[in-house]
C-alpha cells in the first residue's frame, strides 16, 4: 500500500495502536529546556524514584532565558542544571547553548525519520529533515522521560506543492507568512503538512527550517520536508553525528524516506509563488499578513486595529516603529545576520535595534566573519544568544504601545511585552526598517557611499 512521508515515520513508531485512532508512539528524542521541564521532572523524582526511560535520548538545553534575569528563573535553570548532570544527560548551558531549536540541528541531535519532542511548540522546525517534531505540554513530555513513548491521534496528512523561483526580494520568511496566510490562522489544526516542490527543493536548510518553523501558526501540528543531498550535508560531521562509513549508511537510509508516487493525502494544494513579494503582518496573528508594499485590509478585524492602532487603507511603508528586533529560532541563524547585515553595513539605524544570534555558535561564527562589527557599526544592540525578546521575557521586552518589527514568528497580544505591537517580516526588512525608522524594504534605502581612503 502506497504511503507518505508521514505515514512511513509514523508507522514505524507505533508501539500499540489504540482506540479512536490513537496510538502509542515511540520517541527517539527528547529536547528539554527551563521553563517546561522541571515541573515533570520533579514529579518523577518524586513518584516514579527519579527514574528516566533512557537519559542519552534527551538533550537539555537553558535557553528561554538565558542568562536568568531573576531568582524564579535562575531556580529553574538550576534545576535543569543539577538534574541533567543526576542523570548523565548531555546538557547545554550559558556560554555553549542557544535557542533549543537552533542547538539541536546545529550539533546533529536530528536524524531524518526520527520522533522529536520538546515542551515548545516551535519544535516543528526539526520537521526540515523529515522527522515528524512536535510541540507537546509538560504532562506528555514527563511521560516521554517516564515511559519512552506519548499517546497521540493520528493527524490528517496535507501534501502542499511549492513551485516557482524566490524574487522579487522574497525570503523562506516571506515563503512562511504566505503559507499561514493561505492555510489560515489555525486553519491546519490537527494536520501533518508534507512540503515538495520546486521551490522547497531549492531551499537551503536554514531556510527550510525557517519553514517549517511557522507551520504551528496555521495550527498544524508539524510540517515536514523529504530529506535529500541538501539535508545530508547539513547533517554531515555534526556533533552527534557518526563519522565515515557509519554516517555514510545512515544516510543511505534517509534518501529512501520519501513519499511514495500514489501515497495518498487528506488534502493536497499546489501554490505558485513566482510573484511572491515581502511580507509583513498588520495585526495580531500571523495570519494577519500582506505585502509590504500593500495596505491594511478593508476587512480587518477590529479588535486587531484597536490593539495595533491602526486603520483599513493605512500604507504598511507609513507605519512608524519604537523598535526593531532581528532574532528567535525562525530567523537568528548564520544565514539570517549575514543577510541583515548586508542591509545594514555601512548604514546606520535610527529606532532601538536589538540583534540575538539563535546560539552561542551561530554568535562565534558571526564574529568571526566581523558581523558583530556590522551591527554594532550601525548603532544596533548585539547580544548573546537567548529567546529573550522574541517571548518577552528579557533583552528586548516592549513598553506598552511600543511597535516593534520583528524577525521573530508571533504577534499575538503581549507578546514582547504588555500592550506592545509586533509586526513580522523577514531578517532583511527589519534591517531596512530599522534603518528608515518605518516599515520599509531593503529597495527604498539609499546607496551607500563608498569609503574614503584615508
Amino acid at each position: 500500500m502506497a504511503r507518505t512521508m508521514f505515514e512511513k515515520v509514523w508507522d514505524a513508531h507505533v508501539v500499540e495502536a489504540m482506540p479512536g485512532d490513537n496510538a502509542l508512539i515511540f520517541v527517539d528524542r527528547i529536547v528539554a529546556y527551563e521553563l517546561t521541564t522541571p515541573p515533570g521532572a520533579v514529579e518523577i523524582e518524586r513518584r516514579f524514584d527519579d527514574k528516566l526511560f533512557d537519559p542519552s535520548r534527551i538533550i537539555a538545553v537553558n535557553d528561554h532565558i538565558s542568562p536568568a534575569k531573576d531568582s524564579e528563573s535562575a531556580m529553574q535553570a538550576r534545576y535543569l542544571r543539577t538534574w541533567a548532570q543526576r542523570h548523565g544527560i548531555t546538557m547545554y548551558d550559558v556560554g555553549n547553548n542557544g535557542i533549543c531549536h537552533v542547538v539541536v540541528p546545529e550539533r546533529g541531535y536530528v536524524d531524518p525519520g526520527s520522533v522529536v519532542i520538546c515542551g515548545d511548540s516551535h519544535t516543528c522546525t526539526l520537521g526540515a529533515f523529515g522527522a515528524f517534531a512536535f510541540g507537546v505540554g509538560t504532562t506528555s513530555q514527563a511521560g516521554a522521560m517516564l515511559a519512552g513513548c506519548v499517546i497521540l491521534q493520528r493527524p490528517k496528512i496535507v501534501r502542499i506543492a511549492v513551485n516557482g523561483r524566490l524574487a522579487h526580494g522574497a525570503t523562506a520568511k516571506d515563503l512562511a507568512l504566505f503559507m499561514v496566510t493561505k492555510l489560515g490562522f489555525k486553519g491546519a489544526t490537527g494536520c501533518v503538512l508534507e512540503y515538495c516542490g520546486s521551490t522547497i527543493d531549492a531551499l537551503s536548510m536554514d531556510e527550510r527550517m525557517t519553514l517549517c518553523n511557522m507551520a504551528v501558526e496555521a495550527g498544524a501540528t508539524t510540517a515536514m520536508i523529504a530529506p535529500d543531498e541538501t539535508t545530508i550535508s547539513y547533517l554531515r560531521g555534526r556533533e552527534a553525528q557518526p563519522a565515515g562509513a557509519a554516517f555514510e549508511e545512515k544516510a543511505a537510509q534517509w534518501r529512501g524516506l520519501r513519499a511514495d508516487p500514489d501515497a495518498r493525502y487528506d488534502d493536497d494544494l499546489i501554490f505558485d509563488v513566482s510573484d511572491l513579494r515581502p511580507m509583513v503582518s498588520w495585526g495580531t496573528n500571523p495570519g494577519e499578513t500582506v505585502p509590504l508594499d500593500s495596505v491594511v485590509p478593508a476587512d480587518a478585524s477590529e479588535s486587531s486595529l484597536s490593539y495595533m492602532a491602526l486603520a483599513p487603507g493605512m500604507r504598511l511603508r507609513s507605519i512608524p516603529l519604537d523598535q526593531a528586533f532581528i532574532g528567535s529560532c525562525t530567523n537568528a541563524r548564520l544565514s539570517d545576520l549575514r543577510a541583515a547585515a548586508d542591509v545594514l553595513r555601512g548604514r546606520r539605524v535610527s529606532v532601538p535595534t536589538i540583534v540575538t544570534p539563535g546560539s552561542q555558535a551561530v554568535k562565534r561564527a558571526a564574529e568571526r566573519e566581523g558581523l558583530h562589527d556590522v551591527f554594532q557599526d550601525a548603532g544596533a544592540l548585539w547580544t548573546h544568544s537567548t529567546c529573550g525578546a522574541c517571548c518577552g521575557l528579557s533583552l528586548g521586552v516592549l513598553a506598552p504601545g511600543a511597535r516593534c518589527i520583528s524577525s521573530s514568528n508571533r504577534n499575538f497580544p503581549g507578546r514582547m511585552g504588555t500592550g506592545g505591537r509586533v509586526h513580522l517580516a523577514s531578517p532583511v526588512v527589519v534591517a531596512a526598517s530599522a534603518v528608515l525608522g518605518r516599515i520599509a524594504a531593503p529597495d527604498e534605502l539609499a546607496p551607500v557611499e563608498p569609503a574614503v581612503p584615508a
